[in-house]
């Protein structure tokens, strides 16, 4: 069966065109491979790797250049789950995807999430899955591309006034 984000992460897949991917869960397997076959049939190459998610805050070894996370975070600790998101961010992907289930009436969790819990990471909402029910599903990404846009006033045009710099002194 199909989960309802994949299609949204071989769309965000497809915009970045990494070279390597790291998957962790295996919800998005048929985007990943979807994306995989598109690659071979251009004759490039994409590196999958693949890790377990009762292992994934011990076995991330190498840097990647996009992350896929599906069915993972809910079922981890949250301070477990929170290290692990932390150390996608800022050690091994530019950017990543995570599905996650919202609300605390979803059974067998470890973990419960809210939309500012992940935001507070640094995550950003790509869609929402789902009615207005009290199950939820969510798809949030990271970019360090588009995390924080640079603010129009710091530039080095509005740090100096060389035209002044020989009539005052500061």
């Amino acid at each position: 069966m199909t989960e309802p984000y994949c299609f949204d992460i071989e769309t965000l897949l497809n915009e970045c065109q990494p070279a390597s991917v790291l998957t962790i869960g295996s919800g998005a397997d048929d985007a990943v491979a979807a994306y995989r076959e598109q690659k071979q049939l251009l004759g490039r190459e994409c590196r999958i790797a693949r890790v377990q998610r009762d292992t994934a805050v011990e076995n991330l070894e190498q840097r990647y250049d996009m992350g896929v996370v599906t069915d993972t975070i809910e079922h981890m600790d949250k301070s477990d789950a929170v290290r692990l998101l932390s150390r996608l961010r800022d050690l091994y992907t530019a950017r990543f995807c995570v599905a996650v289930r919202i609300g605390r009436d979803w059974p067998g969790l470890t973990s419960t999430w809210s939309r500012n819990e992940l935001l507070g990471v640094g995550m950003m909402l790509v869609n929402s899955y789902g009615d207005d029910s009290s199950r939820p599903l969510h798809l949030y990404k990271y970019d360090i591309a588009t995390y924080k846009p640079t603010p129009g006033w710091l530039n080095p045009d509005d740090w100096a006034n060389p035209e002044l710099w020989n009539k005052y002194r500061w």
